[in-house]
């Protein structure tokens, strides 16, 4: 008997109400909130000692049911799945967590100072506007002033942080480094194997095979599990997609794109690639076959794109510049610079 197919495997549906997945693809790009950083911060360094591994939170994304699975955003899902666990562990008591958040909401309320409005990134990240006080947990970003009262997962993750620092399992530095791990990693990395793999045929074979070949001969450190590279030809055009979640090389090439992790995009790539492709600006030949590489939380995958005609006399340095993240995706392919 073939088990029922669960509210969180969306690839292909069409069956599913309120998950725009007929919809278009909102490709609108941001950064990540400060506390989202915080909040997956928080699940690396409780990952390692086994406290919240990653298969249990995914298990407990699965408990939610159907309509707060729906309602709540990846990184609400992460925080919510992470204090049951902390809760079902007698790590965190639900009480104190309650009592935290209301002790911080009072705390906002009479010191208009305590929480700072975002920095400006185009300035100095880590260096507080005259007069505020910078986030205690590290990393760049700010957090609201008092005219823009934080959402609720925001002081969730904010208390959670700190029961977690008083109860001696985590400390500020921890998550101040952790967040600058999670930052470091960019598509560039990704863009000098492609680079590398279109000079040097033996070294395309070698990553081909095994992915993390590829970060080792960069020295990148990949903890994401397996790491496959899948090659686009001038038959085959490759695409990646996760439809349960938001499975990407995150360890190589950052974290993933908003509508990566969207439900239009989860959904509808498994059933019309062509057209989700053709939204992004990327028409494909009707003899071209697509294909969808669906991610796990043991394999990841990178897309291989083919090097464009006419950059024969460009360098490994050059070449690099061509690709981007959406390349590594497979919603976009390398073009060749524009002569003049």
């Amino acid at each position: 008997m073939t088990e029922p197919r669960r509210y969180h495997d969306i690839g292909g549906r069409t069956d599913t109400p309120g998950w725009g997945e007929s919809g278009p693809i909102d490709r609108s790009e941001r950064e990540l909130f400060q506390w989202e950083r915080q909040c997956a911060a928080i699940r690396v360094l409780l990952g390692e000692p086994g406290l919240v591994p990653l298969d249990e939170l995914r298990d407990t994304f699965e408990t939610f049911g159907e309509t707060l699975y729906n309602d709540l955003s990846f990184f609400e899902r992460m925080l919510t799945s992470m204090t049951l666990i902390l809760q079902r562990k007698g790590v965190i008591d639900p009480a104190a967590l309650s009592a935290k958040v209301g002790e911080l909401k009072q705390r906002w309320q009479a010191d208009a100072g305590w929480l700072s409005r975002l920095a400006d990134r185009s300035g100095d990240p880590c260096a507080p506007a005259a007069g505020v006080q910078p986030d205690p947990y590290g990393g760049s970003g700010y957090l609201p002033a008092r005219d823009t009262p934080p959402a609720e997962a925001q002081w969730r993750t904010l208390a959670l942080t700190e029961l977690l620092v008083d109860g001696g399992l985590l400390t500020r530095e921890a998550i101040r480094v952790a967040i600058e791990r999670i930052d470091a990693p960019t598509p560039a990395w990704g863009a000098r194997i492609v680079a590398r793999a279109w000079v040097d045929d033996d070294f395309r074979r070698a990553i081909l095979d095994d992915g993390r070949v590829a970060c080792e001969a960069f020295g990148i450190p990949f903890r994401d599990g397996r790491l496959a590279i899948v090659e686009s030809t001038e038959q085959v055009h490759c695409v990646i997609v996760c439809t349960l979640c938001s499975c990407y090389p995150r360890n190589l090439l950052g974290q993933p794109p908003a509508w990566y992790i969207g439900k239009p995009y989860r959904t509808r790539t498994i059933r019309d690639p062509r057209g989700v492709l053709a939204e992004f600006g990327l028409e494909l030949a009707p003899s071209m076959r697509i294909d969808v590489f669906d991610s796990t939380a043991d394999l990841r995958y990178m897309v291989l794109p083919r090097r464009p005609a006419g950059t024969d006399h460009l360098d490994e340095v050059d070449l690099a510049a061509l690709v981007t993240r959406d390349c590594l995706i497979g919603v976009a392919v390398p073009r060749a610079p524009q002569a003049g």
